[in-house]
């Protein structure tokens, strides 16, 4: 059998049990109509408002940095690596979202998606309040 690991480091995606993706009878079948059944339309909301305010206030934050970065008189690189740095962030954020939306990481692991938003958030507001010092 193989470890639950190595559908990670394949890339393969975890396979459902046979019951739950079979039709039963009737011809309908286990699969939930609406929304995942591990995650309510509520909650889908709230993760999608989330990343989408994550992704504006890193958007203007990595705008507004490389626009005074492009000012080299005075600390112009710093304010441009605050933006280079801003960007290495969303992108591991991004690669959160995938490993959520591929099921490679559990649903109970969520929370760190939104710690990682968070620390996003947070970078992004020191990098505004450094750029207008």
């Amino acid at each position: 059998m193989a470890d639950i690991k190595t559908g990670l480091l394949t890339g393969a995606r975890p396979t459902p049990p046979p019951s739950a993706s079979s039709p039963d009878v009737t011809g309908v079948t286990g699969d939930a109509v609406y929304h995942d059944s591990a995650q309510s339309p509520r909650s889908r909301l709230i993760q999608v408002l989330f990343v989408g305010l994550v992704v504006v206030m890193a958007l203007v934050s990595i705008s507004l940095s490389i626009y005074r970065g492009a000012d080299v008189s005075e600390n112009g690189g710093m304010y441009f690596m605050l933006g280079i740095s801003l960007i290495g962030f969303a992108i591991v954020e991004i690669i959160m979202i995938i490993f959520t939306r591929r099921g490679d990481l559990p649903k109970g692991k969520t929370w760190f998606l939104y710690f990682v938003g968070f620390c996003v958030m947070l970078e992004s507001i020191f990098t505004d309040v450094l750029v207008f010092q």
